[in-house]
C-alpha cells in the first residue's frame, strides 16, 4: 500500500496499530479493581503469597468460595507475577495495556498476512479502537481475553509459516498451549488453522501438520484439567433464561439475541456490562426477531460466498466470526451469560478484517481514507469515554444503573440497596421484579427471604426459601434458613 509515494509495509502497520492501541487503552491505568476483579484477583492469598509455583499453577480461576471452577493457569500465573512487583491495581492495569498492545500488533500482522499490508493497516487501526474491547482492557480479569488472543494469533502466524519451515510448528504448538492456558476460546484454533490455510492457498492440503500441532496442546490441557482437580471447564450452568432448554431450543433462543453481537460489532454506541433477562428477552417461540436474525445470518453467508474470490478478506472475516464466536453461543458449551462484551474480543478481528477488505475495494483512495478516519476517530472517542465506567465499584454500579436498568442483576442490586436504606417497600418490589425475570435463580429469592425473616414475615420467607431449595438442594444456607423460618413460624 502506498501513500504519496511512500510504501507502507506490514511492520509499519503493526507499529501504527500498536501505538494507537496503547493511546486508547492508557486511560484505563487509572482504574481500580472492579466487579469480578474483587473475587479473582484482589486480596487472593494464593496469588499474593503463593506457597509454591505448583500451587499457583494448580489454582482454579475462580476461588473456592465461588466453586473453584475453570482452569486458566497462564492468567493466574500472570496475576501472581504482578503481585511480585506491586499489589497496586494500577500496576495490573499497566500490564493489561501491554497485553492489549501486543494482541493488537499480532492481529494486525495476521491481517497483513491474510489480506495484504493495506487491509492489514486498516484492520489493525479499527481493532485498536473498537469500543467492544474496553471491558477486556479496562477490567483486570479481561486479561484472559488479551492473553488468549495473543497466543491465538501467534499460533496462526506460525502455522502459516510452517509451510516454508517445519520449525514453526513448534511456535504454533506453543502459541496454542499459551492460548488454551489463558482461555477456552482456543479450542477453535484447529478450525482457524484450516481457515487461514484455505485463505492462503484455496485448499487445505498440507494443513494437517499445523492442525495437529495446535490440537495436541489443547488435548493435553483437557487431560491436565482433570489431573489438577478442577471440576468444570466453565464458570457455572447455563445463562439465566436458557435453563432446561435443549440444544435446538437454545439455538432458537440465541438467533434473535445474536443480533446484539452484530450491533456491538458494527454500531457500538450503547455499551453495557450486563446483558441479562429484563434487558434482553429470551424467546424460544418464533418471533419477528427470529426472522430478522435468520435473514441477517443468511445475508452474511451469501456475502461471504459471493466475495470468496473477488474480495476474499470479507469471506475470511465472516467465517472467522462464526468459528470464534461458537464457544460463547450457548449452543453446545454453557457460558453462564447470554452476551458479554469482553468475550467478543477475538471474534471482532473477523469483523474488522472484513471491513478493511471492503474498504480496500473502494476505487477512491480519498473516500477510503475519509471513511477509515471517521471510524477510527469515532471508535477511539467512544472507547476512551467508556473506560471510566470501570474506574471503581461505585462508578461501575452507577454505569449499570444507566445502561441496564431493567436487568434482573441490576434490579437485585437496587433492591438490596433499598432494603439497606430502610425502604423495604421498594426493596421488596425490586427483588420481586428480579425474581420474575430470573425465576430459576436462587440468589434473589434467598436475599428476599432473609429480609422477610428480619421482619418476622415467616410465611413469605418460607415460600421463597422453599423455592430456593427446590431450585438448588445443595445450597446449604437456604436449607438452614428454611428450617429456622419453620421453627420460628407461629
Amino acid at each position: 500500500m502506498g501513500v504519496n509515494g511512500y510504501t507502507i509495509t506490514r511492520w509499519h502497520s503493526v507499529l501504527a496499530a500498536g501505538l494507537l492501541a496503547a493511546a486508547v487503552a492508557a486511560p484505563s491505568v487509572r482504574n481500580e479493581f472492579v466487579a469480578d476483579d474483587q473475587w479473582v484477583v484482589a486480596h487472593r492469598q494464593v496469588l499474593e503469597h503463593p506457597s509454591s509455583v505448583a500451587a499457583v499453577l494448580k489454582e482454579p480461576y475462580w476461588p473456592a468460595s465461588f466453586g473453584g471452577v475453570m482452569w486458566r493457569p497462564a492468567v493466574i500465573a500472570s496475576f501472581a507475577v504482578d503481585y511480585r512487583v506491586s499489589a497496586n491495581p494500577h500496576w495490573f492495569h499497566v500490564i493489561n495495556v501491554l497485553w492489549a498492545v501486543l494482541a493488537t500488533g499480532l492481529f494486525t500482522l495476521l491481517a497483513c498476512e491474510l489480506a495484504g499490508p493495506g487491509a492489514g493497516l486498516i484492520a489493525g487501526l479499527l481493532f485498536a479502537v473498537h469500543p467492544v474491547h474496553v471491558e477486556a482492557v479496562a477490567n483486570v480479569v479481561g486479561r484472559a481475553e488479551l492473553m488468549a488472543a495473543a497466543g491465538y494469533a501467534v499460533a496462526l502466524l506460525c502455522a502459516m509459516r510452517a509451510e516454508r519451515r517445519t520449525l514453526y510448528l513448534v511456535g504454533a504448538a506453543l502459541g496454542a498451549a499459551f492460548a488454551i492456558a489463558s482461555k477456552e476460546i482456543a479450542v477453535t484454533l484447529p478450525a482457524a488453522v484450516l481457515l487461514v490455510y484455505f485463505a492462503r492457498n484455496h485448499h487445505v492440503r498440507g494443513a494437517w501438520r499445523p492442525v495437529l500441532a495446535v490440537t495436541v496442546p489443547i488435548l493435553l490441557y483437557f487431560v491436565l484439567h482433570g489431573v489438577v482437580g478442577i471440576r468444570t471447564f466453565y464458570g457455572g450452568g447455563l445463562a439465566v433464561g436458557l435453563e432446561h432448554l435443549n440444544i435446538p431450543q437454545r439455538t432458537s433462543a440465541m438467533v434473535p439475541l445474536s443480533l446484539q453481537w452484530w450491533r456491538l460489532f458494527l454500531f457500538p454506541a450503547h455499551l453495557s456490562a450486563d446483558y441479562s433477562p429484563g434487558e434482553l428477552t429470551v424467546s424460544t417461540g418464533f418471533t419477528i426477531w427470529h426472522v430478522v436474525g435468520l435473514l441477517v445470518w443468511s445475508g452474511l453467508g451469501f456475502v461471504a460466498w459471493r466475495t470468496r474470490r473477488t474480495i476474499p478478506g470479507i469471506a475470511i472475516g465472516l467465517v472467522w466470526v462464526v468459528i470464534t464466536i461458537s464457544p460463547i453461543a450457548n449452543v453446545v458449551m454453557p457460558t453462564e451469560f447470554l452476551i458479554a462484551e469482553r468475550t467478543l474480543y477475538v471474534p471482532s478481528f473477523g469483523v474488522v478484517l472484513a471491513l478493511a477488505s471492503a474498504a480496500m475495494s473502494l476505487r477512491s483512495p480519498q473516500l477510503r481514507t475519509a471513511l477509515v478516519a471517521i471510524a477510527v476517530v469515532a471508535g477511539a472517542a467512544r472507547s476512551i469515554a467508556r473506560t471510566p465506567a470501570w474506574h471503581d465499584d461505585e462508578t461501575h454500579y452507577q454505569a449499570l444503573l444507566r445502561e441496564a436498568p431493567r436487568s434482573y442483576r441490576v434490579l437485585w442490586l437496587r433492591g438490596r440497596d433499598e432494603f439497606a436504606a430502610g425502604r423495604w417497600g421498594s426493596g421488596e418490589r425490586l427483588l420481586l421484579q428480579s425474581i420474575a425475570f430470573a425465576p430459576e435463580l436462587t440468589g434473589p429469592r434467598f436475599e428476599l427471604a432473609q429480609f422477610y425473616m428480619k421482619a418476622k414475615l415467616w410465611q413469605p420467607a418460607i415460600q421463597q426459601l422453599e423455592a430456593s431449595v427446590a431450585l438448588d438442594s445443595t445450597f446449604a444456607p437456604a436449607r438452614e434458613a428454611l428450617q429456622a423460618a419453620r421453627d420460628s413460624a407461629p
